[in-house]
């Protein structure tokens, strides 16, 4: 663990260090490509590198002790097709995943709401392609989409490392193969309708099964490239209304950002008694407020999320997680973030005789930019009846992850 950690702060220390004098200035590290990019950009096309890369040691607890890394690569292009081809007010995006190294939750935590939210099947994939359209105040969007980039999120739980502080658990635990989000897009269409600058509505319909596999079987779309819609797999359809006073932000005041929604899939579900029962279906509200600002977007913030379920198919009831964050904590650290978020997990009583009660996360976490293109976050979790099982002791996992722009 030591080794690994060391490794992690010397490659950190290599790219913040180097000989070129602007390096630490930049937005990313490759530069401006002698200009390039800056003509690419003003022409419309945009292009994005990240990577990122993170050791977990599950200290005590779970199934058993041990260390971990793993890393996720990112490529994306976005092209704003009104500078690249006169189409006004439209956008077009295709990007592609890199997922590689052993999973902490599979290998040694054995929890159901997941340590780190980069954990994903190995494999280079195909990831979104997607159109989008803007016609006043209404926009749309179809290709291959992350329901959960514009779904159930949060303004301040994007620091955490816990999947359940991303894609919310009373979703991706409750539906089929986790639904349209981190790390497999689905075939699918989203419409929002913006009332104001602050209110909006919003409405999306997805492929059923992301996996193309009831079973869970990750490696028939591997690579994301197997495109397969019907076959008893139903849809998944996400709705969501709410008001949004970041969009409408001042620089002065306390903006909050509240939000109602549902989720549904249609398809077969087994239900706890045995039987089987058509469709799934629960409800979510969110709430995002700061509570205390410094100056523009330093300060203290705030969020709770609570969803629920039907009782009688689905493997969490209802979950609840809720977190603060603060942006500039330390004097002379304005970018740094620090996290302290929780969430608990309520299993539905009958599932086994072994799960009755919940899984709960306490987390807390620390984002340091080293520079505009570097970070450097320790993270520590602890983790409460890993997959509810009464007889899995509570785990204590501890976390660093170094993340790049390129």
């Amino acid at each position: 663990m030591g080794k690994i950690i060391t490794s992690i702060i010397y490659l950190c220390g290599v790219f913040a260090l180097t000989a070129q004098d602007d390096i630490l200035d930049r937005e990313q590290l490759s530069g401006d490509w002698s200009g390039k990019r800056s003509d690419w950009a003003a022409a419309g096309y945009e292009f994005t590198f990240n990577y990122d890369v993170e050791v977990f040691r599950n200290n005590s607890g779970g199934t058993s002790k041990g260390t971990v890394i793993d890393g996720l690569g990112y490529g994306a292009l976005d092209i704003d097709l009104e500078k690249a081809a006169g189409w006004d007010s439209a956008d077009f995006r295709v990007s592609t995943l890199w997922t590689h190294g052993a999973s902490p939750t599979s290998k040694h935590v054995g929890d159901e709401l997941t340590v780190s939210n980069i954990d994903a099947y190995d494999g280079l994939r195909l990831y979104e392609v997607w159109i989008g359209k803007t016609y006043g105040r209404n926009s749309v969007r179809f290709g291959n989409l992350l329901a959960d980039e514009e779904f159930g999120g949060t303004e301040y739980g994007g620091v955490f490392f816990n999947a359940a502080f991303g894609q919310p658990a009373f979703w991706s635990a409750n539906t089929l193969n986790t639904g349209p989000a981190f790390n497999v897009p689905a075939l699918g269409f989203r419409y929002r309708r913006n009332f104001t600058d602050t209110w909006y509505a919003q409405a999306g319909v997805y492929d059923g099964d992301t996996f193309d596999s009831a079973g869970g079987d990750a490696t028939i779309n591997q690579h994301g490239t197997h495109f397969e819609l019907g076959n008893g797999q139903g849809w998944t359809s996400l709705y969501e209304f709410g008001r949004n006073g970041f969009n409408s932000d001042d620089g002065a005041g306390l903006p909050g950002w509240y939000r109602v929604g549902a989720w549904h899939h249609s398809t077969s579900f087994a239900k706890h008694d045995g039987t089987n029962g058509e469709g799934n279906w629960g409800l979510y509200g969110i709430a995002d407020k700061m509570l205390w600002r410094e100056e523009g977007g330093q300060g203290l913030g705030t969020f709770i999320r609570l969803g629920t379920a039907q009782r009688d198919r689905s493997r969490f009831h209802w979950v609840l997680d809720t977190g603060l964050s603060y942006t500039g904590l330390l004097p002379g650290r304005d970018d740094d973030v620090a996290g302290l978020g929780f969430v608990y997990a309520k299993h539905a009583g009958d599932i086994t005789d072994a799960v009755k009660s919940h899984e709960a996360v306490i987390e807390a976490t620390y984002r340091i930019q080293l520079t505009p293109a570097i970070y450097l976050q320790p993270d520590i979790q602890w983790v409460n009846r890993p997959s509810g099982d009464i007889n899995t002791s509570d785990a204590l996992v501890f976390g660093l992850r170094a993340g790049f722009t390129f």
